[in-house]
C-alpha cells in the first residue's frame, strides 16, 4: 500500500505533478484511504496502469506507493524525468504564483522547483517564473533559529492524515519537509525518522531543533514534533500547534492534559 521496497525503475514509465497538490491513494477507487500526497514539480515512478483512469506510482521524494487519477499528473519520458527530478529547489513561500505568458499556478510550501535557476523553473510543457523565496536543493544554512522560523509557518496548519501542504498535514510529513529545506533527507513517517540523528538522553538537555519522538500504547513510534525551547514543541495535533513538553510527554494546555507519550528524542542538527 503505503510502503514497499523499492522496485526496478528502469522498466516504468515516469510522471511529474503539475497541479499544485494532488491525493495519493490507498486503492484506485475514490473513497480509498489517503495515503500521502504529491506537491507541484515532485516526481514519480509509473509501477502499474489500472485502466486509463488510473494509475499506481512510487513517488521519487517519500518513496510512497499508492494510487493516484491519471489526470491529475503529466507522463514524462526517462531522459525529462532525469532531468527535473535531479536536485530541484523548494519553495518557501506558503502560497505563490508561478506563471509564465499563457497560466499562472498557485503552489504551496515544500513544492519542487525543477533546474530552478533563481527566477524561473523548467516543466515538461513550458518555464515558469517563480518570484517567492526557495531553498536549492543542498539546502539553507543549517542554523536552529532559521529551522524554528520555517517551522513556524507550518503553525495552524490543520491535520490530515497523509496530507502534506499547509491546508492539511500530518506530523511526519511536517518534520520532512522542515528538514527537507535544510538539505536533511528524512523518510516520511515518523516509525522511520526516529532512527536517524542522536539520542539525547534527558528532555533537560534538548534543544531547539531535536525531533521528540512520541508512542502509542504499545509502545511503537506514532508521532513526532520539534522542540523550540523553553520547555515547548510544535508539532501536529487537530493543527500544528504549540504545547508543552516533559519526560512524560505532549501537553495541550487548551486541554489540560498530555495527548502523546514521549519515547525518545534525537538530535539531526
Amino acid at each position: 500500500m503505503s510502503r514497499k521496497k523499492k522496485v526496478d525503475s528502469k522498466h516504468l514509465f515516469h510522471a511529474i505533478c503539475n497541479l499544485n497538490v494532488i491525493p495519493v491513494f490507498s486503492k484506485p477507487v475514490d473513497d480509498a484511504i489517503m495515503v500521502s500526497q504529491m506537491l507541484f514539480g515532485e516526481t514519480c515512478h509509473i509501477v502499474e496502469k489500472k485502466n486509463k483512469h488510473w494509475f499506481k506510482i512510487q513517488t521519487t521524494t517519500c518513496n510512497i506507493i499508492g494510487w493516484v487519477r491519471s489526470i491529475q499528473i503529466q507522463l514524462t519520458d526517462e531522459n525529462t524525468y532525469t532531468k527535473l527530478s535531479t536536485n530541484p529547489a523548494i519553495a518557501l513561500e506558503i502560497c505563490h504564483p508561478l506563471f509564465n505568458d499563457d497560466i499562472s499556478k498557485s503552489i504551496v510550501i515544500g513544492s519542487s522547483l525543477p533546474c530552478y535557476d533563481g527566477i524561473s523553473c523548467q516543466m515538461p510543457e513550458a518555464k515558469y517564473i517563480y518570484n517567492g523565496q526557495a531553498a536549492l536543493y543542498d539546502g539553507l544554512e543549517t542554523s536552529q533559529e532559521i529551522l524554528i522560523k520555517i517551522a513556524r509557518r507550518y503553525l495552524y496548519s490543520p491535520e490530515l492524515p497523509g496530507g502534506r501542504s499547509p491546508f492539511g498535514i500530518d506530523s511526519g510529513a511536517f518534520i520532512q519537509h522542515v528538514f527537507r529545506f535544510f538539505g536533511i533527507i528524512l523518510p516520511r513517517f515518523p516509525n522511520e525518522q526516529y532512527l536517524y540523528g542522536e539520542i539525547v538522553d534527558f528532555t533537560d538537555l534538548a534543544v531547539e531543533g531535536d525531533l521528540a519522538f512520541c508512542a502509542d500504547t504499545e509502545n511503537q513510534i506514532n508521532h513526532v514534533g520539534i522542540v523550540i525551547g523553553d520547555k515547548k514543541v510544535l508539532h501536529v495535533h487537530g493543527c500544528v500547534r504549540i504545547d508543552k513538553i516533559d519526560h512524560h510527554g505532549f501537553y495541550n494546555y487548551d486541554l489540560q492534559k498530555y495527548t502523546h507519550k514521549l519515547r525518545i528524542i534525537k538530535r539531526l542538527l
